[in-house]
């Protein structure tokens, strides 16, 4: 099933890039306003779920960050996000944010986090409630970029992968469910809880009928993996055109935080702030 995807590449010793490119930029936030920008859809609508951050630890640029909590919920799932549409859509999109985990961040196994969809120009919400779905190529593509920490086995929160959905992925081990197939770099680029860091990634269409698509991330500027011969999509009804800053936990048994600040989608690489 997986004839078409290219060795997956790790590539720490990738040099530093910097700056931020103007040209390609779809929309960008760096949460300096005194209210939250109206392009963001959002079910933090109070402040126990996120708000507007101004204590200078948890701010990177600027006066403000963003703050999203996936409150406790008693081993029941919990999440907050903001979602930008950009719609119609791109066949490639670059998204840069960065972001720091709360000292305490505590996912137990399983949560979900930053995402970028695509859904059909003509629905923009049919990339959502897809969960064990497989895709049959006209209807959606998924990609979270998360942390997992491999069942308790890594430090918290753990190694920075993807979790991604597409028409060849493979069925999970209950034989009857497709969820997000899970692609990370060996060895895993685990990153600690209580620091800022850059994240960017990049999703790359295929061309209807090739096994051309991509997806990458880099981290602090230095490419950490690359994946090569995806078919995401067998029609271009199916674009890029939403993403989502999301803490989203499973088993919730204690409040989870993470801030965002400086916030950028693009069809160029961004890079970090110089």
């Amino acid at each position: 099933m997986f004839k078409h995807l290219t060795n997956l590449t790790v590539l720490y010793a990738c040099s530093l890039l910097t700056g931020q490119a103007a040209a390609g930029e779809i929309f960008s936030d760096d949460f300096e306003g005194t209210r939250l920008s109206p392009k963001w859809e959002t079910n933090a609508k109070d402040s126990t779920r996120g708000g507007f951050e101004t204590r200078g630890r948890y701010v990177h640029s600027g006066k403000q960050s963003f703050r999203l909590t996936s409150i406790s919920n008693n081993d029941h799932a919990s999440g907050s996000n903001l979602r930008f549409f950009f719609l119609p859509g791109k066949d490639n999109c670059y998204f840069r944010w960065y972001a720091m985990f709360a000292p305490d961040f505590n996912q137990g196994n399983l949560m979900h986090w930053c995402v970028l969809s695509a859904s059909r120009i003509d629905d923009q919400w049919s990339a959502f409630g897809k969960a064990g779905i497989r895709p049959d190529g006209t209807n959606f593509a998924v990609t979270n970029l998360e942390p997992a920490n491999n069942w308790g086995r890594r430090p918290l929160p753990g190694g920075m992968g993807f979790y991604s959905y597409f028409p060849e992925m493979k069925i999970s081990g209950d034989s009857l469910h497709y969820y997000g197939n899970r692609f990370e770099p060996e060895p895993p680029c685990l990153v600690e809880r209580g620091r800022w860091y850059c994240f960017e990634v990049l999703v790359k269409l295929n061309e209807p009928g090739h096994h051309d698509g991509e997806q990458a991330f880099w981290i602090d500027g230095k490419e950490i993996y690359r994946q090569t011969g995806i078919r995401w999509r067998d029609s271009e009804v199916l674009k890029l055109n939403s993403l989502t800053l999301d803490v989203y936990i499973h088993h919730a048994n204690q409040d989870n935080t993470c801030w965002f600040d400086d916030v950028v989608i693009s069809t160029e690489y961004i890079g970090p702030l110089k």
